[in-house]
Formats: structure tokens, C-alpha cells, sequence
């Protein structure tokens, strides 16, 4: 049972760094270019996004924080 759980949290965590690294081109490319990317919009989805946004970059930055400890 703890290979089950410990092989599914590698896959969340692959998941999530996959996802992360798709993020970070697509902002990068649309501030290369100025406009959307074959309408999916990552600058203005954040924008949009506002406080939340920044509430989960505060509970990731807390778990980061916990983590190390």
C-alpha cells in the first residue's frame, strides 16, 4: 500500500512540474510576442486570477517553508 501511495505521489509531482514548465513557456512566449497563443492567454488568465492566484502561491510558499524543516 505505501508503493501505491509513493508511486502516485511521483505522478503528482511529474504532473505538476509538467504542467509548471508549460506554464512558464507559454508567459514567456506571449511576452515575446505581445499576443495570445492560439487563444490560450497564461498572462491574462493570472491576471485575471488576481488575489487566488496569489493565496496559492502563498500556501505553496508555506509548504516549501514546512518541508525544509
Amino acid at each position: 500500500m505505501t508503493e501505491f501511495f509513493k508511486s502516485l505521489q511521483e505522478k503528482i509531482i511529474g504532473a505538476i512540474s509538467l504542467a509548471l514548465s508549460i506554464l512558464c513557456i507559454g508567459v514567456i512566449v506571449q511576452l515575446l510576442l505581445g499576443e495570445s497563443l492560439v487563444g490560450w492567454d497564461p498572462v491574462g488568465n493570472i491576471q485575471e486570477a488576481g488575489s487566488a492566484f496569489i493565496g496559492v502561491i502563498a500556501i505553496v510558499a508555506l509548504y516549501l517553508l514546512f518541508k525544509k524543516k
